[in-house]
């Protein structure tokens, strides 16, 4: 929802789009994408704002770390005060760390969510040794005596995995599925010119096989044999014709 709704239709500083466009122009062919003064763009902004607070929760067995962000909190557990900070790149890149600082020992839970998007087991590692596994759909509960200084780092499963359309769109009901890595949505955007219904010839089975790394263009993919076209997040498509649905 975060990556491919409320961030996805945000516009620049314009404001935020009230339809969730998956085929053709997110613009709705130049028609005023935006409503004014409703409950979705009022909500939306607030989202936007409160997206921090999702990131950790505090309960009484520790901290649960529920989002994978550039980030820092302090918190006061029932045995002390505990900071973390956050390092990641998600979702371009699948590492995060995690730097402890204490002013003194604190023993308490550290709690991480492996997301049900996850294509296997997550590792975590502490201070460069492997402490616990966890499936995909989980948390992974590190209980411990924390010291000043100590590392958390785990590298987040991700994978793609394609979905097949079940809507009532006529035409999309055979053969049409979208692409997806971890929790994004990917897109299919013609790169220059316009063309109103872009079809990929590509059979599901084969699609994933199929694809190459853009140079320079982190999460952008060539299909072998397509120059036309690349797959990127949809919540990097702004302007361009595309389809998640190809």
């Amino acid at each position: 929802t975060i990556y491919n709704n409320l961030i996805a239709n945000q516009v620049e500083d314009k404001g935020i789009r009230y339809h969730s466009v998956l085929v053709d122009h997110k613009d709705m062919n130049n028609r005023q994408p935006f409503s004014m003064s409703t409950c979705c763009e009022g909500q939306g902004t607030r989202m936007i704002g409160a997206l921090p607070e999702f990131i950790y929760s505090l309960t009484d067995d520790g901290v649960y770390v529920n989002l994978f962000e550039p980030s820092s909190v302090n918190l006061a557990v029932p045995a002390g005060n505990i900071s973390l900070n956050m390092v990641t790149e998600f979702p371009y890149e699948p590492g995060v760390r995690i730097k402890v600082t204490v002013e003194k020992p604190v023993n308490s839970g550290i709690m991480i969510r492996v997301p049900s998007w996850a294509t296997g087991k997550m590792s975590v590692i502490v201070n460069g040794k492997r402490i616990v596994s966890g499936n995909p759909g989980t948390y992974v509960t590190i209980r411990r005596q924390w010291n000043n200084g100590d590392i958390i780092s785990f590298t987040l499963p991700l994978g793609f995995k394609m979905t097949k359309y079940e809507g009532e769109e006529k035409g999309y009901q055979d053969g049409r599925y979208a692409l997806e890595y971890g929790p994004v949505l990917m897109a299919y955007v013609l790169i220059k010119g316009e063309k109103k219904d872009i079809r990929l010839p590509v059979s599901p089975d084969r699609l994933i096989k199929s694809l190459d790394p853009v140079k320079g263009k982190r999460l952008h993919f060539k299909v072998r044999g397509e120059t036309e076209y690349e797959y990127m997040p949809y919540f990097e498509v702004q302007d361009e014709s595309f389809t998640c649905f190809p």
